[in-house]
């Protein structure tokens, strides 16, 4: 994997000045670049005009991590096997319960509540369909999508046949929509903008739209490039929050929403901005080895007695109620878009 190279997306060219993938400006700068896995050092640039925060994409990523089970797509393979489970027994609440550990999906559930029981629904990006389970379950018309072909087929051994790739004619056939969501998804394509108005089009006067974004304020660290838990060259783009009000707010009532991180560790980040604490570019591992966190550079004493600090922090943080006094941060995915088009 030392040889990979990658290509900037011939959209985000003209002539020798780089533009932004996202929104087109060429009022790029560049922030350096991160190495997360070996073979991929990616550049990283900001877009004045748009907020982004983007590096280049690359086409093949997506397919190549479902290839590998011990890659970071193989917690989607571990979490649709437990919900198979689930499913075949008819356990609903514990379905829902396993799935509302994590609040992206959560967001999802309890929006999807909210809508008639006859509700034409589509999932984006529906993996091997863990979370499009709980609405084949509950009796719900709902479609999933996705781009890989061993997603789809893994999907449909499990759930049955609820499930399309990507470019399917029957997708867009079967519109219009009631709902149409994804979760985890927008970050990691190559045109994000172009996609969200694609959806819109297939959904009816009223249709809601609903995702996830990663957050570009969440990077927390004095001169963090990137987030370290959506790390390129899956994730791609970082937004801002605002963003989607922005560019969808003539077309679409846009709400979003903001999830922030815990107390404690709203307190740890006060903390390292207080110390002014620095990012440390990542050692990088093996694509096929992203399920594993990435490597750390080999400890400092300054580290090492930071850590030390950070968990004195912890144990009295509780009953010392210093945690109230920390301002909010973001969390790296909480950031909840609803569009209801106009």
């Amino acid at each position: 994997m030392n040889d990979v190279c990658f290509q900037i997306d011939s959209t985000a060219t003209e002539g020798s000045r780089l533009r932004c993938r996202i929104c087109g400006s060429s009022k790029i700068a560049g922030r350096g670049s991160v190495e997360f896995y070996i073979g991929y050092a990616w550049p990283i640039y900001d877009c004045r005009d748009c907020g982004c925060r983007f590096t280049p994409h690359d086409d093949s990523t997506y397919d190549l991590l479902y290839s590998e089970r011990s890659s970071c797509y193989g917690r989607y393979a571990s979490q649709a096997e437990t919900c198979k489970t689930l499913y075949d027994r008819g356990d609903r609440s514990g379905l829902r319960a396993e799935l509302s550990r994590a609040a992206k999906y959560r967001f999802i559930l309890d929006e999807i509540d909210r809508a008639p029981v006859n509700s034409r629904i589509l999932e984006i990006g529906s993996s091997r369909g863990h979370l499009t389970s709980y609405f084949i379950l509950t009796g719900r018309r709902i479609r999933g999508v996705d781009i890989s072909p061993k997603a789809v087929a893994a999907a449909t051994a499990f759930f049955g046949n609820h499930f399309f790739h990507a470019g399917d004619p029957s997708i867009d056939a079967g519109a219009p929509y009631d709902v149409i969501f994804h979760v985890g998804t927008i970050g990691c394509v190559a045109d994000p903008l172009g996609m969200t108005r694609h959806w819109l089009k297939l959904l009816k006067p009223g249709g809601r739209l609903l995702f996830n974004a990663p957050n570009r304020d969440a990077c927390a660290w004095s001169d963090q490039l990137w987030l370290d838990s959506a790390p390129p060259p899956d994730v791609v783009t970082l937004f801002p929050s605002g963003f989607w009000q922005r560019h969808f707010g003539d077309v679409a009532l846009v709400s979003e929403d903001i999830e922030y991180c815990s107390a404690e560790q709203n307190l740890l980040i006060a903390l390292r901005r207080l110390a002014r604490r620095k990012w440390r570019k990542p050692v990088p591992i093996p694509l096929s080895e992203s399920g594993r966190r990435t490597a750390s550079s080999p400890p400092r004493l300054a580290d090492v007695l930071w850590r030390n600090l950070e968990r004195a922090v912890r144990k009295v943080a509780p009953w010392t109620g210093l945690a109230r006094f920390a301002a909010l941060h973001p969390s790296d995915f909480g950031l909840f878009v609803r569009m209801v088009k106009t």
